[in-house]
């Protein structure tokens, strides 16, 4: 009986720290690896497409230790509190930011005009 208890405090253990590691995985800056915007071509030009694009590209996102999330773009600067909800949505203040799968993270964003999909790679 002993050994049973054991064995499960180590497999808990391990999976607590497995979980520990993921969220590790995100602290750091990430910055814009791609950007991809989907406007409707009756309401946009190509060149308001790829002005958004540019910009896009300039955003980076800090995530702390304490899971404060800082997101830096031409406009702004927000800040907020960072939840991991399941293996890989990332929530933000109780809003849904993006996901985070494979080491990178996407962030989807909709407008009248169409999507624009940013993905990030950690730097």
């Amino acid at each position: 009986m002993k050994k049973n208890i054991y064995f499960l405090t180590g497999i808990a253990l391990l999976l607590c720290s497995c979980h520990q590691t993921d969220k590790a995985c995100l602290i750091g800056t990430w910055s814009v690896d791609k950007v991809k915007v989907a406007f409707n071509e009756n309401s946009s030009t190509p060149e308001l497409v790829k002005q958004i694009g540019e910009m896009e590209k300039q955003n980076q996102v800090i995530i702390s230790e304490d899971s404060t999330l800082i997101f830096k773009s031409l406009e702004h600067d927000k800040r907020g509190r960072l939840k991991l909800v399941g293996n890989d949505t990332l929530v933000c203040n109780g809003t849904f930011f993006g996901i985070w799968k494979d080491g990178i993270i996407v962030t989807s964003t909709y407008s009248p005009l169409g999507e624009v999909v940013v993905t990030y790679r950690k730097e």
